[in-house]
């Protein structure tokens, strides 16, 4: 049986990644990666990122980072794009080389994967109404509950209660940090937004063993703010 293994948020840490698939021994061949969104933004090398997700044949969700780059590779493309923030500019003129792939790729990502075993979504689902009851943004962005303005407040998985799926992964909370939440021994939640391009930790999470790897950062804190 292929390993199932979540990787949390990259943001461009394409070395970090490396590093982490070295650590886990990834092969494609007995492997099925999956991703928790946000993956080219921020960080130092988003072309490294795609190349390895294709070769990886990872699977991802679509984060609030990858859907903003969608729209500024759209607004680049039909010649409607405006001043940009340094390290917008940075993130597109490197993905250049590959836009059209990676922007077919982009739009075909889903808001959530679900398997027997798990529910994949990047930033959480509602609490209270569930996964049918999820609005696009909540997929995309939820973190307080109730919301807030800002990262300061009680976490949406505060107020859930395991249904349906036995296993919920997310990524997006980078202040929250490594989240797991077990029943009788077995995780039902994890949060693997481990701050990586913050100078923090690139965490995967392995379904089959339960189990938590993580590699440390090379990044320098000049990326914190970005």
């Amino acid at each position: 049986m292929k390993r199932q293994i979540f990787i949390g948020d990259l943001h461009g840490c394409a070395e970090e990644f490396r590093d982490l698939l070295e650590v886990l021994r990834f092969c494609a061949n007995t492997d099925q990666l999956y991703l928790t969104g946000d993956a080219f933004t921020k960080g130092p090398d988003p072309l490294g990122i795609w190349q390895l997700i294709l070769e990886c044949n990872a699977r991802m969700v679509l984060g609030n980072h990858d859907a903003a780059l969608l729209s500024l590779l759209k607004e680049r493309m039909d010649g409607r794009e405006k001043d940009l923030k340094p390290e917008h500019k940075r993130t597109l003129d490197a993905l250049m080389p590959v836009v059209k792939n990676l922007m077919s790729w982009l739009e075909r990502l889903p808001l959530y994967l679900s398997n027997d075993p798990f529910l994949l979504v990047h930033a959480g689902i509602h609490p209270e109404k569930g996964l049918a009851g999820t609005s696009r943004d909540e997929f995309l962005a939820i973190r307080t509950w109730p919301p807030e303005k800002g990262v300061e407040g009680p976490r949406w998985h505060q107020a859930y209660t395991p249904v349906q799926h036995p296993l919920l992964v997310f990524g997006h909370d980078a202040p929250g940090g490594l989240v797991l939440k077990q029943q009788a021994g077995v995780p039902y939640l994890v949060g693997l937004d481990t701050g990586c391009v913050y100078g923090n930790k690139l965490s995967a999470y392995i379904l089959n063993d339960h189990r938590i790897v993580q590699v440390a950062s090379r990044q320098q804190r000049q990326f914190a703010d970005a």
